[in-house]
């Protein structure tokens, strides 16, 4: 809350009010933070105007998480019939209000309203703050700041660098490779400070969007210099891929990787058509049931497999984590064990080369395909 001058006759306060922050719809917001705000000290009370004397009072509506102004906030004094809207800065004026008495609405679409009792005396203006109507899925969905901290001389990666976030206590350390993981509770703009023994400190502001996480790529320099700027991108990260450890195989730039959002923008019916758009996959009919569908990737196809009935060589399988089919000569079915709507992620390893260890064995020679389900 910024400090206002207040003016009556030749007189002049100057005062100071917190404006507190809505936690649920039904917090009256309002009748604390303008009470005090229009009420004067004690020693000013030969300053007040009398009952019947008209004032000015502006204000500024700000977003409680960001701190950023809310264009199109409806204010209504229902008692005075005013009803008008906050500009492009938040703001709004009541010109000619006598002093007295009121009760103020405050309202938005995007926002829980704020409602409150407050006592006008002289003019003025204030700030206070709306809360926003969270949407999205934040079960599945993270919100926060990953990346990687690299030598700024040679690009080799930092581990143990200090990272930490503020406003909020969240922090945490690089690993050996660099990387770092930061889950936020709100988004907004973030202060990051990175810290490492025998490199300069640095700090950066990031913005972090709600049900998105923020990449982003930073150097650290042994020396107190000037530093190019840190790289930042936005996607959509989701805590099962997260935890699978999705995320940080796509990195490695080894097999392809489809998300839920590359299935959701193409309107998927079928789990085969999935594969459909990888390069060196055959999506392969059975000939006894047309119907029935199995995928081949680049390694089945050019393997010289003729054993079984459909002389193909058969990816291996793996759902959330467990072998639902061996590969080899026997195929996988997904057609009928998966709907596209239930998955979160596929990894494809089209060859046995870039398959991660934990998940080869027997059958992975002719590719590996990974399917994470939704939480």
């Amino acid at each position: 809350m910024r400090d206002s001058g207040v003016r009556a006759g030749s007189h002049s306060q100057h005062f100071r009010a917190r404006a507190c922050r809505i936690r649920s719809p039904a917090a009256a917001l309002l009748a604390a933070v303008l009470t005090t705000l229009f009420m004067l000290p004690a020693a000013a009370a030969q300053d007040r105007l009398p009952e019947g004397n008209f004032v000015v009072i502006s204000g500024t509506i700000l977003d409680a998480v960001t701190n950023r102004p809310i264009e199109g906030v409806v204010v209504e004094l229902p008692s005075r019939g005013f009803r008008l809207e906050t500009n492009i800065a938040g703001r709004f004026t009541l010109s000619n209000i006598p002093t007295g008495n009121y009760r103020l609405e405050l309202s938005h679409p995007d926002y829980h309203p704020a409602v409150g009792d407050f006592a006008i005396m002289r003019s003025g203006e204030f700030e206070t703050y709306m809360e926003p109507v969270l949407t999205g899925s934040p079960d599945e969905l993270m919100t926060g700041i990953v990346g990687q901290v690299s030598d700024s001389r040679g690009g080799t990666p930092i581990d143990r660098v200090s990272v930490s976030v503020q406003p909020g206590s969240q922090g945490g350390q690089t690993d050996t490779r660099g990387r770092f993981t930061i889950e936020t509770a709100t988004p907004g703009p973030k202060t990051v400070r990175f810290s490492a023994l025998g490199y300069a400190t640095r700090t950066e502001t990031i913005e972090v969007e709600l049900d998105r996480v923020t990449n982003v790529r930073v150097s650290l320099s042994p020396d107190p210099v000037e530093l190019n700027p840190i790289e930042v991108s936005v996607e959509r990260r989701e805590f099962t891929l997260q935890d699978a450890g999705y995320y940080n195989r796509r990195e490695e730039g080894f097999g392809e990787f489809i998300d839920r959002a590359d299935i959701e923008n193409r309107a998927l019916s079928e789990m085969s058509d999935v594969f459909s758009r990888i390069p060196g996959v055959e999506i392969y009919a059975d000939p006894d049931n047309p119907l029935e569908k199995y995928v081949v990737l680049r390694g089945g196809r050019q393997a010289s497999f003729s054993a079984g009935p459909y002389g193909r060589c058969f990816p291996r399988v793996v759902l959330d984590g467990l072998v639902i089919n061996r590969g080899g000569d026997e195929p996988a079915g997904l057609d009928r064990m998966l709907d596209p709507a239930a998955v979160a992620g596929v990894e494809v390893f089209p060859t046995s080369a870039g398959v991660p260890a934990q998940y080869g064995g027997v059958g992975s020679s002719c590719g590996l395909i990974l399917i994470w389900t939704r939480r």
